[in-house]
Order: C-alpha cells, then sequence, then structure tokens
C-alpha cells in the first residue's frame, strides 16, 4: 500500500512533507536533491530558475546521475542560463557518440579504415561484448573544461555550494558519495550507465551509475549538515501491463524495480518532494528534444514558486545572489605529466599536443588536441587533470592505452563481383610491448588472406617494421577496347618488409622489399594476356598522406599517393621493370552541405615484362589509393602500363547522411607514356550518384554513360575492402 501511495504521489507532482520541520529559531539550511533520469535530467535547470527567482538560498546540493552534472555545475558557479546554453546546444548530443576525427588518426589506421561493419573484443580467445557502448571520452573532456573554474579544489565542500555526487561501486554494490577527488571524475562516475557507458576507475575501485543504488540522494544531503530538503525526482516510472510486451520492455521494469524501491524510501526522507510532471512521454536519451523538457522543469518550477518564497522567507539571510557568466580563463602550467603510455611516447604525446610548460594554456586548445590524440583506435580514453601545488599548476594527462585484442566483420555487396565477407583479427603486444598483429580474410569471389607484424617504438617513437605476407586470387580480363579478349585467374603469395613512421598521423614515408610468387591458371585466350607470371622481388619506397574526414561521402581533406618500385637483375631480380605512380584527391566544402571534389592520377612504368601488380585498372580498389572510379567502365576494363587521369564533381548533403553526386572523368590508358595529350583520344565519362550512410556502411546507386558504355548502373553496399 505504500509503495502504491507513493507512486500515486510521484505522479500528481504535488511536493509532500515526511519529515520534521526545523524550529523557527533555527536557520533553515536547505538541501537541494536532484535524481538522474538521463535527458529528462534536463528539467532540473527548470527548477533551479524558479528557486533563483523565488530568492531561495541552497546550503547543499547532491545528485546522482545527470542530477549530479547540473548540480555539480551550478554548484560551482553555473548560472541557469549559462546550464540552459549548454544542454540546448546543437553538438550537446554528439558528446554520447564518442566520434573521433579520422584526419588525426595514425597513417597505420587510415590504409585499414573504415572497412568493417562491428567490431568485439577478444578475451582469451573467445569473442566478448565491451563494457560499454561509449568510452565516454567526449563528456569527460567537456566536464574537464566546465570544471575548470575549481582547479586545484579538490574538496567539494569547499565549492560556493558544498556538494556531493553519489556512484555505485561495480564490485560491491553499495553506494559511493564523492565529496572529494577531481569533480570530473565523480560526475563521470555517477553517469556511467551501465552497458551505455564503459565503468570509471577511481583509486583502484570501479564505479557505475549511481542509479544503480540511489537514484534520489535525500539522506546524503542530510549528512552533509541539511536540516530541510527538497527533492526533485525525474526518474523512470514502473510501466503498466499495456506496455510490457516486448523483451526490452520486460528487462527495463525488472531492473527498475530495485531503483524504484529504493527512491521511494528517499522520497519519505525528504522534507518536499515532488515529481515533474510530463515526462513520462519522454526517454533518457531524449537530448533532442531538451528545449521541451527544460520547459516542463520550468512549469513545475512555477508550480512550486509559492513554496520556495516561504522557504525564502524564514532563512535567516536568504539569496541574493546574482550569479556572473562564467568565462575560463587560461593558466600557467609549470610541468606536464604524461602517464599510462606504452606504444607512444611521452615526448610524442607532448609534440603532438603542442604544450609547453610555463606557458598559458585555455580549456578550449586542451580540448581540440585531446580530441585529436584520442582518435587513434590504440587510444581508449585520455584523461586530464589539473593540480595546484602552491601557486603553480601542474597539467597531468593519463592515457589509457587499447590493448584489447579485437575480431571486425565487413560486408560488401556490388552488382560486378556479388557478396563479398572481411574478417579481421587484432593482436595488441602478442610477440613484444609495442607490437600489433593484424590477421585478414576476405572471402568471395576475389579471395585474400593476409598476416601482418608491426613492431612500434623499434626504431623511435613514430617509426616501426611493418612485415607481411599476403595470398591473393581474382580474376582478370583483359579488353581490347570495350571488348573482352581474354581471362584467366592471378594467384599471387607476397611477402613486404618495410620500415616508416607508420605512426605519425601526417605523412608517411616508407621503404622496403617485396618478393611475388606468381601463379597464372585458367587461362583463355593466353597469347592475349599482357602482365608477366615471373617470380620477382622489388625495391620499393612511399609517400602517403591522407587527412579525408571520412573515406565513404568524404566532405573535407585530401589524399596524396606516390609509389615507385624497381626490379633489377642487379639486386638478383629475375625480370627488370620500373613502375612509378601519383594519385593526386581533394576535397573543399564551401559551404556545409556542398563539396567540390577533383582527383588526378598518372602512372608510368619501363620494362617488358611487368606482373599484374603494377598494372594501374581504374574502378579497382586499391587500400592506399582507395576505390578509383572511372564512369561506365567494367572493372578491369581500362587496366594499362601507364596512365593520365582526371575527374572532377560536386556533392550535396541535402537531408543529413543522404548524399547527391554528379562527377566528370578524362583519361588516357596507353602502353606507351606520352605527354602530348592530344595524341591520343582520350576516355571519357559521367556518372550521378546516390547514396547514404547506413548502420552496414555507405548504400549507393551510381548510373554512368560514356564512351566505352552509353549506359551503367551499379548499385553498392557496404565499405570496400
Amino acid at each position: 500500500m505504500l509503495i502504491l501511495f507513493l507512486f500515486g504521489y510521484a505522479e500528481s507532482g504535488i511536493g509532500q512533507n515526511n519529515q520534521q520541520v526545523p524550529d523557527v529559531e533555527e536557520p533553515l539550511r536547505v538541501g537541494l536533491v536532484l535524481s538522474g533520469g538521463g535527458a529528462k535530467g534536463i528539467a532540473h535547470i527548470g527548477v533551479l530558475e524558479a528557486i533563483e527567482r523565488a530568492g531561495l538560498r541552497i546550503d547543499y546540493i547532491t545528485g546522482t546521475s545527470m542530477g549530479s552534472l547540473v548540480g555539480g555545475l551550478y554548484a560551482i558557479g553555473y548560472s541557469t542560463e549559462q546550464l540552459a546554453e549548454i544542454v540546448l546546444a546543437d553538438d550537446f548530443t554528439d558528446l554520447f557518440r564518442d566520434r573521433r576525427d579520422r584526419r588525426f588518426i595514425t597513417n597505420y589506421e587510415k590504409v585499414i579504415d573504415e572497412r568493417t561493419v562491428v567490431t568485439f573484443p577478444l578475451s582469451r580467445g573467445r569473442i566478448a561484448l565491451p563494457q560499454g557502448v561509449i568510452t565516454g571520452q567526449s563528456i569527460y573532456t567537456l566536464l574537464s573544461r566546465l570544471s575548470w573554474p575549481v582547479a586545484g579544489i579538490h574538496q567539494f565542500d569547499d565549492f560556493k555550494i558544498p556538494f556531493a555526487a553519489i556512484g555505485t561501486d561495480l564490485e560491491t554494490g553499495e553506494a559511493k558519495v564523492f565529496r572529494s577527488g577531481y569533480l570530473p571524475d565523480a560526475l563521470r562516475a555517477s553517469m556511467s550507465i551501465p552497458s551505455v557507458f564503459t565503468p570509471v576507475e577511481i583509486d583502484g575501485d570501479i564505479y557505475v551509475d549511481g542509479g544503480m543504488i540511489r537514484n534520489l540522494p535525500v539522506e546524503d544531503a542530510y549528512a552533509m549538515g541539511a536540516n530541510f530538503t527538497i527533492a526533485v525526482d525525474v526518474g523512470s516510472r514502473l510501466e503498466s501491463r499495456e506496455h510490457l510486451g516486448s523483451l526490452t520492455s520486460v528487462m527495463n521494469q525488472a531492473l527498475h524495480f530495485r531503483i524504484i524501491d529504493n527512491t521511494n524510501y528517499q522520497a519519505t526522507l525528504a522534507n518536499e518532494y515532488f515529481y515533474v510532471e510530463g515526462l513520462g512521454e519522454f526517454s533518457s536519451g531524449d537530448f533532442d528534444k531538451a528545449a521541451e523538457i527544460l520547459e516542463l522543469g520550468r512549469r513545475t518550477g512555477e508550480s512550486q514558486m509559492e513554496l520556495f518564497r516561504k522557504l525564502a522567507a524564514r532563512q535567516g539571510n536568504p539569496s541574493s545572489e546574482q550569479r556572473e557568466y562564467i568565462t575560463p580563463q587560461p593558466l600557467p602550467f609549470s610541468q606536464i605529466v604524461i602517464e599510462g603510455n606504452t606504444l607512444l611516447e611521452d615526448q610524442q604525446i607532448r609534440n603532438l599536443l603542442g604544450f609547453t610548460p610555463g606557458s598559458l594554456i585555455h580549456p578550449d586548445l586542451i580540448e581540440e588536441r585531446i580530441g585529436q590524440l584520442y582518435s587513434s583506435q590504440y587510444i581508449r580514453n585520455i584523461f586530464y587533470r589539473i593540480e595546484k601545488d602552491r601557486e603553480e599548476y601542474i597539467l597531468r594527462i593519463r592515457v589509457l592505452e587499447n590493448l584489447q585484442d579485437s575480431f571486425g566483420v565487413g560486408i560488401r555487396y556490388e552488382n560486378d563481383t556479388q557478396a563479398s565477407l572481411l574478417l579481421t583479427a587484432g593482436l595488441q603486444n602478442l610477440f613484444r610491448t609495442g607490437s600489433v598483429t593484424r590477421l585478414e580474410a576476405r572471402l568471395g569471389q576475389k579471395l585474400q588472406f593476409r598476416a601482418e607484424q608491426s613492431l612500434f617504438s623499434a626504431f623511435g617513437s613514430r617509426f616501426a617494421v611493418l612485415s607481411s605476407i599476403t595470398f591473393l586470387n581474382e580474376e582478370v580480363e583483359w579488353f581490347d577496347g570495350s571488348e573482352r579478349v581474354s581471362r584467366h585467374d592471378v594467384e599471387t603469395l607476397r611477402g613486404e618488409l618495410s620500415w616508416g613512421n607508420y605512426f605519425s598521423s601526417h605523412n608517411l614515408f616508407s621503404a622496403g622489399i617485396r618478393r611475388e610468387h606468381l601463379n597464372h591458371n585458367s587461362k583463355i585466350n593466353p597469347e592475349l594476356i599482357r602482365s608477366s607470371d615471373r617470380d620477382h622481388h622489388a625495391l620499393f619506397l612511399r609517400f602517403f598522406r591522407d587527412n579525408l574526414d571520412r573515406v565513404s561521402f568524404t566532405t573535407r581533406g585530401n589524399r596524396i599517393v606516390f609509389e615507385g618500385y624497381y626490379s633489377d637483375p642487379a639486386f638478383l631480380s629475375p625480370i627488370q621493370f620500373s613502375s612509378f605512380s601519383f594519385y593526386y584527391q581533394d576535397n573543399y566544402a564551401p559551404l556545409p552541405y556542398l563539396t567540390l571534389r577533383y582527383s588526378l592520377w598518372t602512372s608510368y612504368s619501363t620494362g617488358k615484362e611487368l606482373p599484374w601488380s603494377y598494372w594501374k585498372s581504374a574502378n579497382r580498389y586499391e587500400p592506399m589509393y582507395g576505390y578509383i572510379r572511372f564512369g561506365s567502365a567494367e572493372r578491369y576494363e581500362l587496366s594499362s602500363r601507364n596512365l593520365q587521369f582526371v575527374s572532377a564533381g560536386i556533392q550535396v548533403e541535402p537531408i543529413s547522411r543522404w548524399f547527391f553526386g554528379i562527377d566528370g572523368y578524362g583519361g588516357r590508358f596507353t602502353e606507351n607514356y606520352n605527354l602530348n595529350v592530344l595524341s591520343e583520344t582520350p576516355d571519357y565519362g559521367i556518372s550521378m550518384s546516390i547514396g547514404t550512410l547506413s548502420l552496414i556502411g555507405p548504400v549507393k546507386l551510381i548510373l554512368s554513360s560514356g564512351s566505352r558504355d552509353q549506359l551503367h548502373a551499379e548499385f553498392q553496399v557496404g565499405f570496400h575492402f
């Protein structure tokens, strides 16, 4: 009966008086209690606005989850106006996506980026599930910047309003009351919803969302010194039978039994308790509806205005504080301490961050540089904290590297090659610290198996030795104009050993040697097959620069690739040839929804015996180049020893994540390289494409026409690999 009474009371939104009110002679020490509730916690800001207008002084604040975020920022001095600005910002929902900026990942990662649909961690040789969907890097970085005004203050009682945040110890299931420490750590722990956010480790203990154990921390406000409490609840309610028709709804209902039971108990401890009306139609993830939720909080605050004014009148010295607009100022750091890194050296991290001890550093700059460093898949989280030693500030950066082995799956469908499957495995520190082992299998019409070993920090912080062995089987067709004249299967067993600055995120320079064993099978019209099948080895040099914002539907950035190969009997290779190739792709966005793009590609080779690996083909995927299109041509239709190629086009994003493009192509694919572009009639083409970024990768429909074909239609699903 008590529980049913409390539920009905909570839903009514009317306050309840459960505790003895202090004697008139004893001044009120008001504790404000803010519950968790995800996005629904935005309503707390509306209630705070009413409290301010009533002149009610808040002496203590306790909060859980979103309530800890709102309460903690208010406690250190943020105005309700600023809090509303933060949650109403267009990019606030991005904080829960942990997007990595592709432009700043390492060169090694860029070559293998955007290929898999899903990636799972490997634990003890088995596929496991991650600790959480979101690492919380973006929200932690924001919390660190917002907490900048209290840098160096580690006792939460020393804030403008004494504050406590509630977390849950994941090992013991007990509540953790954070009243000291580093404020971003406490807030991040209190907000760590299990399975959504990864747990937070603080001083050797692991914490998750405080709502699991105490979503409405009334008793903690009394423990701080309050003698009168106001509890604002925005948490979820139990669902009625008609809403329990799915597995998810049943599991959520069962998980909420204990949470709501404790909330009801805490509500009985409060002097005034009310539930924000109208939140039932919102979910905890509705951050895109912040304005509507904030308005509900304002209505609830208005409905309690008389109560707030009566309480303010009873205070010995009611609040008349006009909160100033907080603008974080740069601080001078005498020391910059790097901790936790093994793959990246301290100096490399300092170079990437660009911070110099003794200089003034603004929080916006730290946020930008931390975001760049976090972009690497080999970094799980980066935490920074500010410590004050007398009059000096110390910036302490803790790097949590991603040393978890992983297993990934990619899928691809296109007209010509039909369905393909990619399986990948990444193993960290398998042979030595600082090593990465990658295993890949591409299954489908084109077969490829690859094993790769990288030894980082072998010759310096950004350099690595890279060794690989690859088996490749593919069907190659030769054309005379637009007519197929021959076909054969190419089996290639390739080994490579190279050295380069693979751990740099800017320009890659590498050099090495390649050995290939070739076998041509299933030959049709073998006299018309123009590539060599002789085993050989070649020396190579490579330059690679890639700062594209993404591989699929790129909107900005450029890619530059230069490769040079040389094989000669002087180096004990049985055949003599050379091959040089240069590719440039550029994307410019004059408007947020409009991208102008163009590319050029040229290749030159010498020697009569040129293996298939060194022939250049449009509409053929290569890891360093990506997928270079030439409108209307079939796969391998444009294959030559030498080429000169240009393209230009536009891409429009009329609706978020939907793209429309038009591109024109022109080029010459010749046996002999000729700088006289008018000596032969070039091939040309034009294509129109429409596509979207879906959960399984890009989906694209392309219609092309040109000198080789009147009309060519393509349908593609999934990432290229």
